[in-house]
């Protein structure tokens, strides 16, 4: 007997050891690359706010802030905003809403469950996920047999350690485990790191209790807004700590320290919301501000992963972007996942080779010729974040941010104006949105049922620039929270922070905080309005689409006497007439001097226009061949990223006079910027028969009023060779 048992053992042993390798090397983790970038795609969300389950492409996510990997394949998105849901992404594509119902407080069963803006978001050796509910102050456990309880948090705003039940946190965004079962929390607006044992008692781990930038022992070192966290192997927690754009590091033994350049200042990571730790000790950051995604190597070697600017794209390295990254992923296979929270959706990001040049490339479009055979139909709603006035809760009886609200005010700037740079530059970007006048000191008020999204969603107190951003809105040139005496009014929503002279000098805005149409936000300053834009940064979409009660335009827009030039190819005008008509010949620029004007408004008052464009016409008032219909090269409905477009909407002289500068819109027309596409472009004679024509400008307003007249127009001659 014994030796069959040991003929056996001899047998098996290579099968064993076989299969023992085998799955060795399946589950022995990709060692991360240095040198490698992202290939971004996008996982799942149509792109728009929404709460709809269904396949991946069509679902929609109202707010998703936290995301993370569980061993089955699954993506968890922690959806604040309107959703106040955990959603999951199966392996198949399929979005399912798996706890939360309403907006509120209420443990039990997961989809009886209510959550208040749930951010951060983490899973723990069982697969029980742990939520930090932000606006309930509240770390909750999502077990995977479908039960949500609370598993630390009172409910109240504040500061107390001790047991469970009785802690107090304030506004905490932030969680992660360690190996222990430990759960370190971010508790955002107290500026501590917190622990929560096992045993359900909740001490402070880091943090002096107040926010400012100091490395040292925990107990007495600082934070200012701490946002993501993760713990490596080693017990190291790693603080993406947002108020100081620098990743903080926290050792086993209470040690607190800021990862640094070779110099000492903390790496440029951005505002930094959320990080992800990998098996060897790289991190990966999410940047709010720049919507970018940095790779940190265990050597403090940053670099950027993925993103450039701020928008919508996908693709690889620079050429893929991002509108406010806040959650970070890292699955088994070493993909990321980002929450990419103001694009409404989650995307997937896969390593892949440095091009040769060492970054990705990107293809930039061609010159905009014309007349054109391109397809040029692109609509501005299929821009991501797809934002227009069809959203729910925007109704026909759209208020005014100012006092009456549906009284029509003056507005003395609209979307796609010439504006210049604090240094007396006349041109520097394109106008986002709005301008609505008012007096110094009047409140502004909230247009628009939403929350805060940002954990840190103002900025530049104190200064003529000082703004909000709540949700889908953005309000600029106020003091917020303040009134004229800088007294901060509404502290429940507004934490006013003060020197040693009890002078205010922050005013602190939390995650999670809801605004209802008619709440204050703030006092208008110096400037005597209130800009108002509609969707996020560098994808903003025209605030004249929404309904403002008792809002008219009337009066038709104005080409300037004299307002119509044709310039060559080195940008000198042609002067030479036939018959008074302008010669031109070869490639040239179409260059109109117009504005528009509006009921209500001051006689001298110049606005800009909203579709500028021109068409040639043949001398029987036919349209030329290529010309059947007007090409409209400018339509501001929807803002394209980045501060070039404004040097191809506008030719030099161009400025407005908060500036410095007469209030002038001299309009490239054959330059195209439209439906997030901004290209050079010029009108190309030779492929035209030689002779007279008129050429038609077209400038219009946002209510479709058109200039006419004689200045609109003006008689050519071609010569074509």
């Amino acid at each position: 007997m014994r030796k069959i048992l040991l003929t056996l053992l001899v047998l098996l042993l290579p099968s064993v050891a076989t299969v023992f390798l085998y799955y060795a090397i399946k589950t022995k983790p990709t060692a991360t690359s240095r040198d490698a970038i992202g290939r971004v795609t996008t996982l799942a969300g149509a792109g728009h706010p929404g709460i709809e389950d269904g396949p991946a492409s069509q679902a929609s996510f109202s707010d998703p802030f936290g995301v993370v990997s569980d061993r089955r394949g699954n993506i968890i998105v922690a959806d604040g905003g309107q959703s106040n849901r955990i959603r999951r992404i199966t392996p198949e594509g399929k979005v399912e809403t798996i706890a939360g119902s309403t907006e509120g407080f209420a443990d039990g069963r997961a989809r009886s469950a209510a959550f208040n803006t749930p951010s951060g978001i983490a899973v723990d050796k069982r697969g029980n996920l742990i939520i930090a509910d932000t606006s309930n102050n509240r770390i909750r456990k999502l077990t995977f047999d479908g039960s949500v309880s609370t598993v630390a948090g009172s409910g109240a705003t504040g500061y107390k350690d001790g047991p469970a039940a009785d802690a107090q946190f304030d506004g905490p965004i932030g969680v992660a485990l360690d190996a222990q079962g430990n759960i370190f929390v971010a508790d955002t607006y107290n500026d501590l790191i917190r622990k929560i044992s096992p045993d359900g008692q909740v001490t402070t781990f880091a943090g002096a209790g107040s926010p400012g930038f100091k490395d040292g022992p925990a107990a007495a070192a600082k934070f200012d807004t701490p946002c993501g966290i993760a713990v490596d192997g080693q017990g190291n927690i790693f603080v993406a700590d947002a108020g100081n754009r620098a990743i903080r590091k926290i050792t086993p033994q209470g040690e607190v320290t800021t990862l640094s350049d070779p110099q000492g200042a903390p790496l440029a990571v951005g505002r930094p919301i959320a990080l992800t730790v990998t098996h060897d000790g790289f991190l990966f950051v999410a940047d709010e501000s720049d919507g970018r995604i940095y790779r940190i190597t265990p050597e403090s070697q940053v670099s950027i992963f993925a993103g450039s600017e701020t928008g919508f794209a996908d693709g690889t390295g620079s050429a893929a972007r991002f509108n406010g990254p806040s959650g970070i992923a890292l699955d088994s296979a070493g993909n990321l996942y980002v929450a990419d929270r103001r694009n409404h959706s989650i995307r997937k990001i896969s390593p892949a080779p440095q091009a040769s040049n060492g970054s990705a490339t990107t293809q930039e479009p061609g010159p905009f010729v014309q007349p054109s055979n391109e397809n040029t139909s692109a609509a501005s709603d299929s821009i991501i974040p797809r934002i227009s006035a069809d959203l729910p809760g925007i109704d026909q009886n759209f208020p005014w941010p100012l006092n009456p609200q549906g009284r029509q005010r003056e507005v003395t700037g609209v979307m796609g104006e010439a504006r210049g740079a604090p240094d007396g530059t006349a041109l520097d970007h394109l106008h986002s949105g709005i301008d609505i006048r008012g007096n110094f000191g009047e409140a502004a008020l909230s247009v628009f049922d939403e929350k805060v999204s940002s954990p840190v969603p103002n900025w530049d107190l104190g200064s003529l620039g000082e703004g909000i951003q709540i949700g889908l809105m953005s309000y600029i040139h106020i003091r917020v929270g303040r009134d004229m005496n800088d007294e901060v009014l509404s502290p429940d929503r507004f934490k006013p922070l003060t020197d040693e002279a009890g002078k205010v000098i922050r005013v602190r805005v939390r995650r999670g905080t809801r605004f209802r149409v008619g709440d204050f936000i703030g006092t208008l300053n110096r400037l005597y309005h209130v800009h108002l834009n509609f969707g996020p940064w560098n994808a903003e979409a025209n605030p004249l689409q929404l309904p403002f009660l008792d809002f008219k335009d009337t009066v038709a827009p104005v080409v300037e006497p004299d307002g119509i030039e044709v310039l060559d190819s080195t940008g000198r005008p042609f002067e030479q007439k036939r018959d008074g008509r302008l010669i031109i010949r070869g490639d040239v620029d179409i260059v109109v001097t117009a504005y528009d004007r509006a009921d209500g408004n001051t006689s001298a008052r110049k606005l800009g226009l909203y579709r500028v464009g021109y068409q040639l016409l043949k001398e029987d008032g036919t349209p030329a061949h290529g010309f059947e219909e007007p090409i409209i090269n400018m339509q501001f409905h929807r803002m394209p990223p980045g501060n070039r477009p404004a040097f191809l909407v506008y030719a030099p002289g161009s400025g407005v006079s908060a500036y410095g500068t007469p209030t002038k819109f001299r309009y490239i027309v054959t330059n195209r910027v439209r439906d997030g596409e901004a290209r050079d472009g010029f009108l190309r004679t030779a492929g035209l028969e030689s002779g007279n024509y008129i050429l038609r400008i077209i400038a219009e307003d946002f209510a479709g009023n058109r200039a006419s007249g004689a200045s609109a127009e003006l008689a050519i001659a071609i010569e074509s060779r």
